[in-house]
């Protein structure tokens, strides 16, 4: 549909162009202002949008600052129906300039998402900054959930009993969740993806519809958010305000096969455990590239990072709550620290409501006619917590291939090597 531009002048006028917008941004092939507002403002102000939904202007920015490119791989076209795959879109993103990332040259590759995130990318790019807020950001399925639990702990005196009685979402949410969840169009109440979020709401008591986006821009301060986008997708404001921010790295064989399961559960991915190794080998599963994620991340020049990798996590649990205790500048008793070492104990974590999604995973699998898997180990969001789980469950032919591939993308005398360790 052709815009009409005498219209878009007009809605200019009442939309000021966001800070950080620059309308000469090159297309390459390669690759708000704070608030004063007082929470409970913010919150009000916020009720009449359930949704974080672009205005008619604010997608024309939108399209400036976010390209959506199909994917024309040929097996992913002949195989994306059948294993519920016809969301998945490449986003460019052309607003980086602001990044503080030491790699000379750099433009961000298109990145594997959702076509939901469309009704949010320009928001989150625009979103508040706060001083005090708290971000933690990984590629999926690489601890960050038990690193959530920590921080928030960490940071709240180790207020266990409320760790228990909140739910993890309410209290650290994941901000482009709202779009990224899939539905099985096979399943009757899956037809709505609105009645799937109020439902899943209304199971974990949060606000309806569910949209956990709309939540962090509302919560009053110190705000705890994650997030699994790439440094070019995150806030502008993130660059300038400098909150501190946590970014937790695991092996790739362990995230491939966590991230299978995970999908199978959560997403209603119906393929093999073969087919999603090798759709992330070709950097077709969401949030992929994967090993641009973890070295963009590793060469950001950004003082107020801590850096965590999985294995050394459960390789020395009390050594890491304590790197994180100096981090955020919190000191505790050694009886304090090993009940908190306890309460992280994967056992304990396996059995916490507050941060299993014991429910939501029950409900996904009744719905989308699953319900004899509910006892399922790997069904479970927190499943097993292994460094070397995948050793039992790749074929030596997958094992291959997934070193060759991180050989190709980080030769083994590249700097980067040690990221994939």
């Amino acid at each position: 549909m052709a815009l009409n531009l005498a219209a878009l002048v007009a809605t200019a006028t009442c939309h000021p162009q966001p800070r950080n917008w620059n309308r000469s941004h090159p297309y390459n092939d390669h690759a708000a202002e704070g608030c004063d507002t007082k929470a409970v403002d913010r919150e009000n102000a916020l009720k009449t949008r359930p949704f974080p939904v672009c205005s008619p202007f604010d997608r024309v920015l939108s399209t400036m600052t976010f390209e959506y490119i199909d994917i024309e791989d040929p097996v992913f076209k002949a195989t994306s129906s059948e294993r519920n795959e016809e969301d998945y879109v490449l986003v460019r993103c052309n607003d980086y300039a602001n990044v503080p990332i030491n790699l000379p040259n750099w433009t961000p590759d298109p990145v594997c998402l959702s076509r939901r995130f469309e009704q949010i990318g320009q928001t989150i790019k625009d979103m508040e900054v706060r001083p005090d807020d708290v971000w933690i950001v990984t590629y999926p399925k690489s601890g960050t959930t038990w690193t959530q639990e920590l921080i928030w702990l960490v940071c709240n005196g180790l207020d266990f009993q409320q760790a228990k009685d909140v739910p993890l979402d309410a209290r650290f949410p994941f901000i482009e969740q709202v779009y990224l969840h899939r539905h099985d169009p096979s399943a009757e109440a899956f037809q709505s993806i609105d009645l799937l979020f109020h439902s899943l709401s209304g199971l974990r008591n949060l606000p309806e519809p569910f949209n956990p986006l709309r939540d962090a821009l509302a919560m009053s301060s110190p705000r705890f958010i994650k997030t699994h986008l790439p440094p070019a997708f995150l806030p502008n404001a993130l660059w300038t305000v400098r909150p501190k921010l946590v970014y937790v790295r695991r092996n790739p064989k362990s995230v491939a096969v966590s991230y299978y399961h995970h999908s199978v559960s959560l997403h209603c991915y119906r393929g093999t455990l073969d087919q999603f190794v090798r759709s992330m080998m070709n950097e077709l599963v969401y949030y992929s590239p994967y090993h641009k994620h973890l070295i963009e991340y590793s060469e950001l020049r950004y003082p107020n990072m801590l850096s965590l990798c999985f294995e050394d996590m459960k390789r020395d649990l009390p050594g890491a709550i304590r790197q994180v205790c100096r981090f955020f500048d919190k000191s505790y008793t050694e009886e304090q620290l090993a009940a908190l070492a306890h309460h992280l104990d994967f056992g304990q974590m396996r059995q916490n409501t507050a941060v299993n999604r014991r429910q939501w995973v029950e409900y996904n699998l009744q719905q989308t006619n699953r319900p004899d898997r509910v006892n399922d180990n790997d069904m479970q969001f927190i499943r097993r917590g292994e460094t070397d789980g995948w050793k039992r469950e790749l074929s030596g032919e997958l094992i291959e291939a997934l070193d060759r591939w991180t050989l190709d993308r980080v030769p083994k005398d590249s700097k980067y090597a040690a990221l994939f360790q």
